[in-house]
This record gives structure tokens, C-alpha cells and sequence, in this order.
């Protein structure tokens, strides 16, 4: 067999109901992958796409699939595995996205040895702005906690596009459970963590993002009747599941997270303590800087006063001098006049020679 003919190394199934402007997105961030053996699976459970879409088709090309009548969410998982060929199955729905490391990341965990993993996830709210797009406004949680079988059959917070496995393991587990419509994730991930540990990558590779109006989580509220019903049909399933150490499992992580929470709340105390007090010494050097400021301006005034007065005196003493220069400069013309005068001519010798005789 040659290359061409090859199985890819993974296997990507990508969800898909006539939301192609956000699919475009999650076909994007599969084309930015630094690994690249893989396939796409597309299953279309809704109306046909736009063939611009697929062009170029991410990693090794790109497969559709439409999932039997009459569809859902967890029938199309299965019509997805049913056509994988990859050896490693990753998951992945169209509202979502990858980061480029991701699959190089479960290929990373496939490389030591596990069955099966899954990454940190970062889950983010978005809204759309004025010009109808969707963007990012709210970064919600990160999912980073490590499976835990125990804690898995009362909560589960590995969402499942940060999952990857071998697939073979998907038909040991039973693959998706078609009586759930919502939780389907959950309950496979239940089954899959009692056949091989899942390795946590402690690495946010995909981003699972939530809308208002679009998405299950958001359609589907965690208290509704709706899910309040599927849990208790999950946790009726799995009920023999609960032993004691899966007891004993969940009662510690809940108190852990209640320590970590009271922890970040003494905490979150501390800097309230420690910004108040920055605010009230900031205050205080405000107020100190303000008065200093008033006794500076006062004193520019004063300082302008001062040359304003000395600028008036200046000006008078040059008008003084104005009127005493014309006054030197009239009597300077005026002798000057005299000098000329042919009187003072004649008469000045004669004069001069009375004082001689005198003498």
C-alpha cells in the first residue's frame, strides 16, 4: 500500500448543522495544524454546504458524511467513527476551534504509550457586535483538572474536543449512546476512563466557545428540567459504577475545590485589603500634592503681582525720562539757536573784554 492509500495517524470528527460561517472557522484552525497526518470527518446533519468551503481540504482531505435518519448530535458521532480509518480519534464541533499544537499535542500522549487523553480546554463566551460577527468577550473557565474516573461519574469537565483515543477503543466502550441527545459526551467518557487511563496534557489546545442562542450549554442550562432528567438517567446507568473509592474520590475533589475556593477568596480579601490601602495612601499623596500645588499658584501669584508692579514703575520712569530727554533735547536746540544769532556774534568778544578790565 502505498502513501497515498496509508491510514492517517488520526482521525478528526467535526460536527456540522447549517452553521457554515462558523465552520468555516473550525475548518481554518484545522488547516493551521502543526501535525498533519490526519482526516477530517465532516458529518452534516443539516442542509448541504457551500463546496467552497472544503478547498484545500485540511491535513490528508476531507470526508462528508451524513449521519442516518433522523439525525442529532450523538448519531452523528457514531456515523463519524463508523468512517474514520485513523488510528487516534479527535473530536471536534463547528462552533468550536483548535489551536495549531493540539493534535501535535495528543500525538505527544499517543507517542508515551496512552490509550487515550485529552488537553486543557479554554471555554469562552461570545457576543455578536454591531456588525453581526461573533467575538470573543468573556473567558469563562479554563478545563485543566486531570480525568478523574471517580469524580467523572458525578461531574464531568473534560469536554470532549479535547479528547483524543485509539480508535478501537470507541467500539470497546459501545461508542455513543444514541438514547442521549445531550450528555452523550459524558457518559462515553465515563465508559471510556473504565478501559484505560485518560492522560491529561496540561496544555490549552482548543478553545469550546458558547453563544447565546446556539449553544447547548446555553440552550440547555445545567439546572433545567431538561438536563436535570438526563442526569438522573445517566447517573441511573451508572449507578453501579458508585463504589466506595469512586465515593471517596468525588468527596475529596469536592473538598479540594471548596478549600481552593475559600483559598482564592482569603485571597481575593488580601489584595482587597492591600488595593484599599494603596487607594488611601494614593489619597493622601493627592490631597498632599494638591495643597502643594494651591501654595505654588499663590505664590505665582504674588510673584506675578510683583512684576506687574515693577513693570507700572518702570513704565513711569521711563515716561519721566521721555519728558526730561525733550526738555534737554528743546534747550539744546534752543542754545544751539542762540550760538548762531549774530548778536551773540558781536557782543559775546565785547563782553569778554569788560570782564578783562574788571579783573
Amino acid at each position: 500500500m502505498d502513501a497515498a492509500q496509508a491510514s492517517p495517524r488520526v482521525s478528526v470528527i467535526l460536527r456540522t448543522k447549517d452553521r457554515p460561517g462558523l465552520l468555516a472557522e473550525a475548518l481554518a484552525s484545522l488547516r493551521a495544524q502543526t501535525f498533519t497526518d490526519f482526516e477530517t470527518i465532516l458529518v452534516n446533519d443539516g442542509e448541504a454546504l457551500p463546496e467552497g468551503l472544503f478547498s484545500p481540504p485540511p491535513g490528508r482531505g476531507l470526508t462528508v458524511v451524513v449521519p442516518p435518519a433522523p439525525g442529532g448530535r450523538t448519531r452523528a458521532l457514531n456515523a463519524g467513527l463508523a468512517a474514520a480509518r485513523g488510528g487516534w480519534v479527535a473530536y471536534l464541533d463547528d462552533d468550536d476551534v483548535y489551536l495549531p499544537g493540539h493534535l501535535a499535542a495528543l500525538e505527544g500522549a499517543r507517542a508515551k504509550g496512552a490509550r487515550a487523553a485529552h488537553t486543557s480546554v479554554r471555554k469562552i463566551r461570545q457576543e455578536p457586535g454591531a456588525d453581526g460577527a461573533f467575538r470573543d468577550v468573556e473567558e469563562l473557565i479554563v478545563y485543566g483538572r486531570p480525568c478523574d474516573p471517580g469524580r467523572l461519574l458525578y461531574k464531568n469537565e473534560v469536554p470532549l474536543i479535547g479528547v483524543g483515543h485509539e480508535r478501537g477503543l470507541a467500539a470497546e466502550a459501545g461508542g455513543f449512546d444514541e438514547a442521549f441527545e445531550i450528555f452523550e459526551d459524558w457518559d462515553f467518557l465515563i465508559r471510556l476512563a473504565r478501559l484505560t487511563p485518560v492522560l491529561h496534557v496540561p496544555a490549552v489546545t482548543a478553545v469550546y466557545r458558547v453563544r447565546r442562542g446556539s449553544s447547548v450549554t446555553e440552550l440547555i442550562p445545567w439546572e433545567s428540567l431538561v438536563s436535570r432528567e438526563a442526569r438522573r438517567r445517566l447517573y441511573a446507568k451508572h449507578a453501579g459504577a458508585v463504589t466506595p473509592d469512586a465515593m471517596i474520590a468525588f468527596v475529596d475533589a469536592a473538598v479540594g475545590d471548596v478549600d481552593a475556593a475559600l483559598g482564592r477568596e482569603r485571597f481575593l480579601m488580601g489584595e482587597c485589603a492591600r488595593v484599599r490601602g494603596e487607594a488611601e495612601a494614593a489619597r493622601e499623596a493627592l490631597d498632599a500634592a494638591t495643597r502643594r500645588a494651591a501654595q505654588l499658584e499663590a505664590r505665582l501669584c504674588e510673584a506675578e503681582d510683583g512684576l506687574h508692579r515693577s513693570a507700572t514703575r518702570e513704565q513711569a520712569l521711563a515716561v519721566q525720562n521721555a519728558h526730561l530727554a525733550a526738555d534737554v533735547a528743546k534747550a539744546t536746540a534752543t542754545l544751539e539757536e542762540i550760538y548762531r544769532s549774530r548778536a551773540w556774534r558781536l557782543f559775546t568778544p565785547w563782553w569778554k573784554l569788560r570782564e578783562r578790565l574788571k579783573g
